[in-house]
């Protein structure tokens, strides 16, 4: 039985898997049970940032890891594919179709906007969403057609942000599970998961998604639709009367926007992500998704901002997921209130997105807490904190950092687990 809470960080390259182990105590029974809690799995579609290996490994800890037991919680925080797409790569290319049986997943979490009559029920984040489709086919087209203009990150940002192949992940969580439940920071959580001690807290999203829609800029692709579904490319001539330099100074200047646009496009599914706290005998973690800065100040201005232990650092690190001020000073003030030491963990790979790592955000959190990265750990399959039992010892948070996967075999041939210590009696 384990006798402290377990972050484990699994290095899925750029994207998201944790798996959290909890000793959750029942008072009316006395027992205490292990439950387990995975958050997304997912890595990017492009470059070595995105190589779909990665996920065997990580399946092949998490099944060790509940021998046998069902999966207590499952979260999937957005809609992005560095987030949905590993179990449902996992389950077609590994399980044959198996995967949700060995899982025996008891509950989901989906963000609010993942449910199927969603839309339905939310017009103008429907109106949102149907701008934002088809800006995004229109983007896709051009630099399809012109791919000289795209810039180094456009293809990720065009695969990451993909609804076709995003919707095909969410279909497939939806009914993983033996009860879904879409969930906001106003959906009653009673009935939504097993936890007896440990006490979950739904900071983010709001239900209505429509005011996570940023400005989208009016920009002049040249794209022509024929008869069919063709698509070409249509330079247009300056019309009479205009000057032919002015003319085509603002047609540059209105694609330079299309950056602008692909970015307002991710940036709106971020901001759905759920954000939710775990608290655990004196411990407050909180699993932040890559919600942006949008995401935060509405948070803040609904009081649910409060000081943490442990921060799953949004964003992947970037300059956008962990605002500055008063918000950052709001979970992670200058002095801890209760003096416990406090750590924050990034889950990225180095060159798949320019500004990732951000050495800024990264020097702001280290100011206030210990950082632990994957960025340098691209051979580990995980790390792990682990947070003890306060009513019985006041030691810090714990880091332990995986043996790299060239070693895996010959450790476990001795007698260890995946992660190098000695397996417990």
């Amino acid at each position: 039985m384990m006798d402290a809470l377990r972050v484990r960080t699994y290095n899925v390259r750029f994207g998201d898997a944790l798996l959290v182990s909890v000793p959750d105590h029942d008072a009316d029974t006395g027992l205490t049970t292990t439950r387990h809690l995975l958050i997304d799995v997912g890595n990017v579609q492009a470059g070595e940032g995105g190589a779909d290996t990665v996920f065997q490994p990580v399946l092949e800890d998490v099944l060790a890891e509940l021998d046998g037991a069902p999966l207590d919680l499952y979260v999937m925080t957005h809609e992005h594919l560095d987030h949905v797409q590993g179990l449902f790569y996992a389950d077609g290319r590994l399980y044959e179709g198996g995967l949700r049986e060995k899982l025996k997943l008891r509950h989901a979490w989906l963000t609010a906007s993942a449910a199927p009559d969603y839309y339905e029920r939310h017009p103008e984040a429907e109106k949102q969403l149907v701008a934002r489709r088809a800006l995004y086919e229109d983007l896709r087209e051009y630099f399809r057609l012109k791919p000289e203009a795209a810039r180094k990150v456009v293809p990720s940002f065009l695969l990451n942000n993909d609804h076709r192949k995003t919707g095909a992940c969410v279909e497939y969580l939806r009914g993983l599970a033996e009860q879904t439940h879409y969930v906001h920071r106003d959906a009653p959580l009673e009935g939504t998961h097993p936890f007896k001690e440990a006490r979950l807290e739904v900071w983010a999203p709001e239900e209505d998604t429509s005011e996570y829609y940023g400005r989208f800029f009016p920009v002049a692709l040249g794209l022509e639709r024929k008869p069919g579904g063709e698509v070409s490319l249509h330079e247009p001539a300056p019309p009479a009367g205009v000057d032919a330099s002015a003319f085509y100074n603002l047609l540059s200047w209105r694609r330079r926007a299309v950056g602008d646009d692909l970015l307002a496009i991710d940036k709106a599914a971020n901001n759905t992500s759920i954000v939710f706290s775990l608290e655990w005998r004196g411990w407050r973690l909180l699993f932040a998704g890559d919600a942006e800065l949008r995401s935060w100040k509405t948070m803040k201005k609904h009081g649910v901002l409060k000081p943490v232990h442990f921060l799953k650092v949004s964003h992947h690190g970037s300059h956008n997921g962990t605002p500055d001020g008063d918000i950052f000073d709001a979970i992670l003030p200058v002095r801890p209130p209760d003096g416990r030491q406090r750590c924050a963990v990034i889950s990225a790979y180095g060159g798949t997105y320019s500004g990732i790592p951000h050495d800024p955000t990264d020097e702001r959190l280290r100011s206030r807490c210990s950082l632990s990265t994957t960025l340098g750990s691209r051979s580990a399959p995980y790390m792990d904190l682990t947070f003890e039992d306060v009513g019985r010892t006041r030691a810090p948070p714990r880091i332990r950092r995986a043996v790299p996967v060239r070693a895996h075999a010959a450790r476990q041939a001795r007698g260890h687990t995946r992660g190098g210590g000695k397996r417990r009696a």
